[in-house]
């Protein structure tokens, strides 16, 4: 049973205890409601730390304290204790991100007093940079759609992700910008993801009517997105790799007008000769 209280412990250190908090935690668990005496002998919180310790994890939510004499400590459901830490992080990922978006306005304003001042050399751009797929693919998507002027082309499977990016879709079409979709061919798809094309597709049309040009292709080769190409052009993408997991997957961001030209005149390549539209049957 020390193995299994041991492999506990190891989970809520990786949540974010340290490891009085995890060892008292994981003990509390297995004994059930007990004084903190007895607590810390089982668990091998030194007694001087053992209070202090229940305090914070009291603090934190993690577990009931019956007033008494002596005082009794209980730990919460295993789902609820789940449920408190992961909230925990949540927002304390939220108040690191506003601290970081409260300091990049400062860094940029400062930077850019410094920046290329030493050589004098013109500023060059790189050609792409790789990011990994999930959130920080779909912020970076986010910021391209708030940010195109003319002409937003978005290539995808079954734009699965609508309802990440759809707030910054609707103010890109808001501003008069351009949208084209090219998707998928639905024949093409596994049945689950038919389904989500559909329901993608509904929810553009409730939101955004006619306002947005969608077609279709049996092959979508890459996948993303490519803003104003024909103007000082931006994209992100990635290639299309059926069966590969998320986690492991990249996508390549670039603010080279050349590239993003190169692929804006691919996409409408594509769009003209080989692609179609489907009847709407959302």
């Amino acid at each position: 049973m020390e193995s299994l209280i041991n492999q506990v412990k190891m989970r809520l250190m990786a949540m974010g205890l340290n490891e009085y908090q995890a060892s008292a935690l994981a003990h509390l668990m297995y004994l059930g409601e007990t004084k903190a005496t007895t607590l810390s002998k089982a668990s091998k919180v030194p007694s001087a730390r053992i209070y202090g310790v229940l305090e914070e994890l009291s603090q934190k939510g993690l577990i009931i304290v019956r007033p008494g004499r002596p005082t009794r400590y209980s730990a919460l459901s295993p789902e609820e204790i789940a449920d408190a830490l992961i909230g925990a992080s949540r927002e304390e990922l939220r108040r690191e991100m506003a601290l970081l978006e409260d300091y990049r306005g400062e860094f940029e304003e400062a930077s850019r007093r410094i920046y290329l001042k030493a050589g004098g050399r013109e500023e060059r751009r790189g050609l792409i940079r790789i990011i990994s797929v999930g959130e920080v693919s779909l912020e970076e998507t986010r910021k391209l759609y708030r940010g195109a002027q003319e002409r937003l082309f978005i290539a995808t499977r079954a734009f699965e992700y609508l309802g990440e990016v759809k707030k910054a879709l609707g103010e890109a079409v808001g501003r008069g910008v351009e949208v084209k979709i090219l998707m998928r061919h639905p024949e093409t798809l596994r049945p689950a993801d038919a389904a989500r094309q559909q329901a993608s597709l509904k929810a553009l049309q409730e939101e955004f009517g006619d306002s947005i040009s969608v077609r279709y292709s049996r092959k979508v080769e890459i996948r993303g997105c490519i803003v104003d190409y024909s103007a000082e052009g931006k994209a992100l993408f990635l290639v299309e790799e059926e069966g590969v997991p998320l986690f492991l997957r990249e996508a390549a961001i670039t603010f080279h007008p050349g590239v993003a030209k190169a692929l804006g005149s691919m996409f409408l390549l594509k769009w003209r000769f080989d692609s179609q539209e489907l009847p709407k049957v959302y």
